[in-house]
């Protein structure tokens, strides 16, 4: 039991649970299963009443819902380490930060060059400038020793750089048409954080009664419901007026939710990709071609060749005792796009398969090589 509860609470296990639930996925897509795992997915799920009600298929609740938790634990953890965390020190940002931008410019130009001419294509452009924190990490993890703390903290910091570039991605360009009433409702109830925020009021339950608020309105108002989480994150005071920690402790409580329960269902409900009709040449199309080499290729040489100018810039520095070879290792592993890449690809083709479902099975592709070649790459290199 002791040896059970050891690998469940182990930095490696979300990484696995991802895996397992992706193969489940693809196992029960595949099957004779797969017409009910549609089904599944796909039943509508109505909450409220009469005018005041959201129907919604359960795909839809987990990816605009429960993701949105997701998206308030990434807001908590960003809004923690640039005031308390490892990012309050400008020297220990820079690298992360520079190699962030290089790996979402890169990634973004390789897609554009290879799908300009397609108006629909083009919309996921932003799919391979994702990084998946849980498996990159949990691959990092595996090579033990091998790996310096430096290094695992800066895939820790340049992931959350870049899930904010994600957030600012996802508001800036995967915005619908907007709901003037909705909106400001959305403002009220940030105004309304906004003071209790400055009061230090810190019951979880009125933020979470404010919160479920300006998700619905954020639902309405056209910009995307996850985003509802991040607001709410920058509202959570660190303290309690007694100086006591409480954002920490907020994160502390929802993480286990997050990486336990919330995406690896995500990855069920998302990863299920039908194979067995699909044309191999699918996986040749731009859109394939786009997200496989900008999440391998891009993002590995986005993320190294941004740090390496930034270093000779003297803009930014280079963890002692490391080695580049080192360190282009894990610039591998910054190709696992996985769950935020398949949740931008949602957003990007609104689950379309005009594509065949094939430009899902190329992020899964891409990740799986990411995540392959950074481990074989960091056991052997010295």
């Amino acid at each position: 039991m002791h040896a059970i509860k050891k690998i469940i609470l182990s930095e490696t296990f979300p990484g696995i649970l991802l895996i397992f639930f992706t193969l489940l996925a693809l196992l029960f897509k595949n099957s004779s299963f797969g017409f009910y795992y549609a089904e599944l997915f796909h039943a509508n799920l109505t909450i409220g009443f009469e005018d005041f009600k959201i129907a919604k298929p359960l795909e839809l609740w987990i990816n605009d819902g429960l993701i949105a938790i997701f998206f308030l634990c990434i807001g908590l953890e960003l809004k923690y380490e640039i005031l308390r965390g490892q990012l309050k020190n400008i020297k220990s940002v820079s690298l992360p930060l520079f190699g962030a931008l290089g790996g979402m410019i890169l990634p973004a130009l390789i897609f554009t060059l290879i799908n300009h001419s397609h108006d629909f294509a083009m919309q996921g452009w932003a799919i391979p400038t994702a990084t998946d924190i849980a498996f990159a990490v949990g691959i990092l993890m595996l090579l033990g020793n091998k790996i310096p703390s430096s290094l695992k903290l800066f895939l820790l910091s340049l992931a959350i750089f870049d899930d904010l570039g994600a957030i600012i991605i996802i508001a800036l360009f995967y915005t619908d048409q907007l709901s003037f009433l909705a909106i400001v409702i959305c403002f009220l109830c940030i105004l309304v954080l906004f003071v209790l925020n400055y009061l230090h009021f810190t019951h979880l339950s009125l933020y979470v009664l404010i919160g479920v608020i300006l998700w619905v309105a954020m639902l309405k108002s056209g910009v995307h419901a996850t985003l509802a989480g991040v607001i709410i994150a920058l509202f959570i005071p660190l303290d309690t007026s007694d100086k006591q920690p409480y954002l920490h402790k907020v994160l502390k409580d929802l993480n286990p939710w997050v990486v336990y329960f919330i995406l690896p269902l995500f990855a069920f409900a998302n990863a299920g990709v039908d194979v067995k009709d699909m044309d191999a040449s699918a996986l040749f199309s731009p859109v394939s071609l786009g997200i496989m080499l900008g999440l391998f290729l891009g993002k590995q040489l986005g993320v190294f060749s941004f740090c390496y100018l930034a270093i000779k810039l003297k803009l930014a520095k280079l963890p002692e005792d490391i080695k580049y070879s080192k360190f282009y290792g894990v610039c591998i592993l910054t190709g696992i796009g996985f769950t935020m890449s398949l949740f931008i690809d949602g957003l990007a083709y609104r689950n379309s398969d005009i594509f065949e479902h094939a430009d899902k099975l190329a992020i899964l592709l891409a990740s799986l090589i990411s995540a392959l070649i950074g481990f074989i790459y960091l056991k052997i290199i010295k």
